[in-house]
């Protein structure tokens, strides 16, 4: 027989796991992705998702309670309802960004990308890199220095027992390529894990301590990360140590871009749990610059235009 998971004990906060709590799982992620593409009633939701109308209604009553979305009338008069993103779920915009960016460089299935990005500043369709708004070098796991705060801050609560697999996520994702971006966000362990590795190779049993996680909890989601191509096993001794492929890098902006947002709305009025540091000596503020004409991406300046469609909407 396996051995037993380990008790573990209760990790130290981050900004990235209060977020993720927040966030949830995929289906929030694709109902708050089509709210940046302008879809505001119940039925285009769920017209857009195909996604079971309880599911549906849970997941949107879950946004309104967090204040990321509310219910307004659709006119004057009109007893229709629809629900409209707050500001709160606007400034999730870099991590938006950051899945279609992915999605596009590591194409799938063709009904995740339906419409383009415009920067309307150069006209053309997005390329962005995601960059320090101090010096504009490049954030990515090399350039920046995570920094926990001393002494380190705990949650209330320790984390409820996770099972070795995400279900949810996994049948959202299609287990393949279809919606790998949507299916990691809404897996706070795989997220936390790529968190980890990030900031340098770990084994198993460091991992599950590091994150007060079960080992087979651990051992469960680096197995999904390898066959995503997102992570690498080598044996050292009698271990395998673990650490990100290439392929993993566009997540970076995703995960520095999440745990920015749980900074400024997840933590209660404390300070941050833990700081990023960029190699230039600034705390980490980042965002995306277009490729082409080197301009701050927006949604005052994005566009979106549906693929095979002469249409086109402004991101509201």
């Amino acid at each position: 027989m396996p051995p037993k998971d380990l008790s573990p004990s209760q990790a130290p906060a981050t900004a990235l796991r209060r977020a993720l709590n927040v966030l949830g799982d995929p289906w929030t992620m694709l109902i708050l992705k089509e709210a940046f593409n302008g879809t505001r009633r119940f039925s285009a939701f769920q017209r857009a998702l195909n996604i079971p109308r309880q599911t549906l209604s849970l997941r949107l009553t879950h946004l309104c309670r967090e204040a990321m979305m509310y219910r307004r009338p659709v006119s004057p008069g009109h007893a229709t309802l629809e629900y409209a993103p707050t500001a709160k779920a606007f400034d999730l915009q870099e991590a938006m960004y950051s899945v279609w960016l992915w999605h596009q460089a590591n194409p799938g299935d063709g009904d995740v990308l339906p419409f383009d990005m415009v920067h309307t500043t150069c006209g053309k369709v997005l390329s962005a890199t995601f960059r320090c708004t101090h010096c504009k070098g490049v954030i990515n796991s090399a350039s920046v220095t995570v920094v926990p705060t001393d002494p380190p801050q705990f949650d209330p609560e320790p984390r409820a027992r996770l099972s070795r697999r995400n279900d949810a996520a996994i049948t959202a994702a299609g287990d393949g390529e279809g919606l790998v971006a949507a299916s990691l966000v809404g897996d706070i362990p795989c997220n936390e894990i790529l968190w980890r590795l990030f900031q340098g190779p770990a084994h198993i049993q460091a991992l599950a301590q590091d994150l007060a996680l079960g080992a087979s909890v651990v051992r469960g989601r680096l197995e999904k990360l390898r066959l995503l191509g997102l992570v690498h096993e080598r044996q050292e001794g009698r271990r395998l140590v673990y650490s990100t492929l290439p392929r993993a890098e566009p997540f970076y902006p995703l995960l520095v871009s999440i745990s920015a947002w749980g900074d400024r709305w997840c933590n209660a009025g404390q300070p941050p749990p833990e700081m990023l540091v960029h190699e230039c000596g600034a705390l980490v503020r980042g965002r995306f610059a277009c490729d082409h004409c080197g301009g701050w991406v927006g949604r005052e300046n994005i566009t979106i235009h549906p693929r095979g469609s002469a249409g086109e909407g402004r991101l509201q």
